[in-house]
C-alpha cells in the first residue's frame, strides 16, 4: 500500500473534536438550523477549519479562532507545502510564514520574510474574519433558511450524523444530536453568495469554501495581535543584482570581438562571472570571472573573439548572449547555467526569474535543466513554463519534484507547468468558466518523493500496454497510480473511470492504486468520513469493476483507504 504519510500532506486531517450529546433520530432540518443559529449568536468565539479553493491556483486551509468582533488567529496551510501563523483584525493582517509559504506569495524576498511576523500587503487568507465570526455564521444559516431545500444526500460529516439545508449551491449541515449545532457549511464564492472572497467579487473561475465548525470552544486563546510585526513593503532585502551591457557592433572582419560590462545594482556584494556566447559564431559558452563586485561597482570583461560566420558580402544576424552567474543568487552550480545557455535557455533574460530569491532561483534553474531533454525544445516556452509556476505560486511543489533528483522524467514539466490550475474530475460536468489542469497530480507526485526517500516517480507514465498518471518505484515495489480530482459527489463515476484506465494497462506485477482527491469544490463530501465513502466504493468494488489493489480517498477529514480485505463480504 502507498504509505499513509505520503498522502496525508495533501489532506486537511483532524484538528476538530466533536462533542456528543443526546441523539435526535430524525430532527427537522429547519428546526435544527434555528437552534444552531441561536447558539452561535450567544458565542464569543468560533473555532473553524476552513478550506478555500480557487481553481486558478490557490488551495489553503485555515485552522482559525474567530472572535465576536471579527478578529481571527490560527494557522494557515497550503496544499503542497507551506505554513504560516496568522492574525487578522479589520484590514490589518500579520503572518509568520515559512519559506514555502512565502515562495508562493513573494518569491523575490523569501529569506527576508520567512519566520518573521510580517504585516502583509494583501489579506493573507481570502475570506475576511468578519464573515466567520459567530454572529455572521448565524446570519449565514438564516440566509439559507429563507429559501431552503432539504439536503437529503448529506448523511455524515467528520464521523457525525447530520441533517442539512441547501440554497443556491450553498449547504449548511447540523448535528442530529441535541443541542443542534452547525457542523459544516460550504459553497461557491460568486456574486450573491452569503460569503465573498477578499478582495470583494468572485474570481473568473468560481472559488469555493468548505468549513468544519467545532463545538463552542472551551478555552482557546482570544486572537491577539503579534508584537513587533513589520510591514511587508518595509522588509529590507540584501543581495546582489546585476545589470548586463553587451558591447558589440556590426562585424565585417574575419574575426569579431566584443565585451560585456556588468554593474552591481543590488544592496550586497556578490561574485560575478559572465557566461558569454554568440549564436551563431560562438555556440560554446565562455566564462569570465570579474571577482566580487560591491554595490554600485562596475567591471568589464576582456575582449572576447570568434570567427565571423558570415559569408563574404553577406549579413548574418547574431544573438550576443551574456548572463551573470552569482553563487549568492544561483547556488554553486555554474555548470548548470552554462548548460542552459548552450541549449538556448537564458533565465536571466526573464525579469520574473531574475528577481527570484536564491532558493526559488535554484528551483527554477533545476526545472529548466530538466526540460533540456524535450524534443524540439522552444527555449522561450521553457522559460514561460517556469514563469507560470512562479505566477501561480507553485514553486514549492516544483522544488520537491526537481531537487530530489528522483523524478524520472523532469522534461514533463515543459508541458505540465503552463497549465497549473486545479483540475476537476472527468466524470462530472465542468462549469463553463472552470479550467482543467494537472496541479493536483504534481502535488501528489511531489509528496511521494518528499515522504519516501527511496521512491522514484514518473509522471504521465506510458509503456508497452499501459499508461498511468504516476508510476512509483520504491525498492522492489512498483505502483501504477491513477489520480482523479472529484467534483461534488461523483465518487462512483470518477472511481469507475479511474479503474477503467487501470484496466487499460499497468506494468506486469505492479500494485494498482486509485487516488480520489476531493477539494472544497466537492461540497459536503469534502468533509465526509469513511462510512460515507464506503457506501460508494463498495458497490463498484463488489460488482467486479475493481481491478485495483488499493483505493484511496483524500479530503478534509483525512485519508481513507480500502483494499480487498475490506470487502471480503461482497458475497
Amino acid at each position: 500500500m502507498i504509505c499513509l504519510a505520503v498522502l496525508v500532506a495533501l489532506a486537511a486531517a483532524g484538528g476538530l473534536v466533536h462533542l456528543r450529546s443526546r441523539p435526535d433520530r430524525d430532527p427537522d432540518p429547519a428546526a435544527a438550523a434555528a437552534r444552531a443559529a441561536a447558539g452561535l449568536r450567544g458565542q464569543d468565539l468560533a473555532s473553524i477549519r476552513v478550506s478555500f479553493l480557487d481553481p486558478a491556483g490557490l488551495d489553503v486551509t485555515g485552522d482559525l479562532t474567530v472572535a465576536r468582533g471579527g478578529a481571527a488567529s490560527g494557522t494557515l496551510a497550503d496544499a503542497g507545502g507551506g505554513r504560516a501563523e496568522f492574525y487578522a483584525s479589520g484590514d490589518e493582517t500579520s503572518v509568520r510564514g515559512d519559506e514555502a509559504w512565502w515562495a508562493r506569495r513573494d518569491a523575490a524576498r523569501v529569506r527576508a520574510l520567512a519566520d518573521h511576523w510580517v504585516r502583509t500587503q494583501r489579506y493573507a487568507f481570502p475570506i475576511h474574519g468578519s464573515a466567520l465570526r459567530p454572529a455572521a455564521l448565524a446570519d449565514l444559516i438564516d440566509w439559507v433558511r429563507d429559501d431552503a431545500t432539504t439536503a437529503g444526500d448529506a448523511d455524515t460529516v467528520a464521523g457525525e450524523p447530520v441533517v442539512g439545508l441547501r440554497r443556491n449551491d450553498w449547504t449548511v449541515l447540523f448535528s442530529r444530536a441535541r443541542p443542534h449545532r452547525l457542523v459544516w457549511f460550504g459553497g461557491p464564492l460568486r456574486d450573491g453568495a452569503p460569503i465573498t472572497s477578499v478582495p470583494a467579487g468572485s474570481p473568473p473561475s468560481p472559488a469555493y469554501v468548505s468549513a468544519l465548525v467545532a463545538p463552542a470552544p472551551g478555552s482557546p486563546p482570544v486572537p491577539r495581535p503579534p508584537a513587533g510585526a513589520v510591514a511587508q513593503a518595509e522588509v529590507a532585502v540584501r543581495r546582489p543584482e546585476f545589470d548586463v551591457t553587451v558591447n558589440a557592433a556590426t562585424c565585417r572582419t574575419v574575426t569579431c570581438t566584443w565585451s560585456v560590462t556588468v554593474r552591481n545594482t543590488g544592496t550586497a556584494p556578490g561574485e560575478a562571472s559572465v557566461i558569454a556566447s554568440v549564436s551563431p559564431g560562438m555556440p560554446r559558452t565562455r566564462v569570465v570571472s570579474l571577482g566580487t563586485l560591491a554595490p554600485g561597482a562596475t567591471a568589464t570583461t576582456a575582449k572576447l573573439s570568434f570567427a565571423n560566420p558570415a559569408p563574404t558580402g553577406r549579413n548574418v544576424s547574431a544573438d550576443y548572449r551574456a548572463q551573470v552567474f552569482c553563487p549568492q543568487r544561483h547556488g554553486p552550480n555554474l555548470t548548470r547555467m552554462r548548460r542552459l545557455q548552450e541549449a538556448g535557455i537564458l533565465p536571466e533574460r526573464s525579469g520574473t526569474l531574475r528577481a527570484l530569491d536564491p532558493a526559488p532561483a535554484a528551483t527554477a534553474l533545476l526545472a529548466l535543466d530538466g526540460m533540456r531533454k524535450v524534443p524540439r525544445l522552444d527555449p522561450d516556452r521553457a522559460v514561460q513554463a517556469v514563469e507560470a509556476a512562479v505566477r501561480l505560486g507553485a514553486l514549492p511543489e516544483v522544488g520537491d519534484l526537481v531537487r530530489a533528483g528522483r523524478l524520472e522524467n523532469p522534461e514533463i514539466l515543459y508541458a505540465e507547468l503552463p497549465g497549473l490550475t486545479f483540475e476537476h474530475g472527468t466524470a462530472a460536468a465542468t462549469p463553463a468558466n472552470d479550467r482543467t489542469g494537472r496541479r493536483r497530480r504534481l502535488q501528489i507526485a511531489a509528496a511521494m518523493l518528499r515522504e519516501d526517500p527511496a521512491a522514484r516517480v514518473t509522471i504521465d507514465a506510458a509503456g508497452p500496454g499501459y499508461r498511468a498518471d504516476l508510476l512509483v518505484r520504491s525498492g522492489s515495489r512498483t505502483s501504477a497510480v491513477q489520480v482523479r480530482p472529484v467534483r461534488g459527489d461523483a465518487v462512483s463515476a470518477d472511481l469507475t473511470e479511474a479503474l477503467t484506465a487501470l484496466r487499460a494497462g499497468a506494468p506486469a506485477g505492479s500494485t494498482r492504486v486509485v487516488v480520489l482527491h476531493l477539494d472544497a469544490s466537492a461540497g459536503f463530501a469534502h468533509a465526509a468520513g469513511r462510512e460515507h465513502f464506503a457506501r460508494l466504493v463498495k458497490p463498484v468494488w463488489c460488482d467486479g469493476r475493481a481491478r485495483a489493489d488499493e483505493i484511496v480517498v483524500m479530503n478534509q477529514a483525512g485519508v481513507q483507504r480500502w483494499t480487498g480485505k475490506d470487502f471480503a463480504d461482497c458475497g
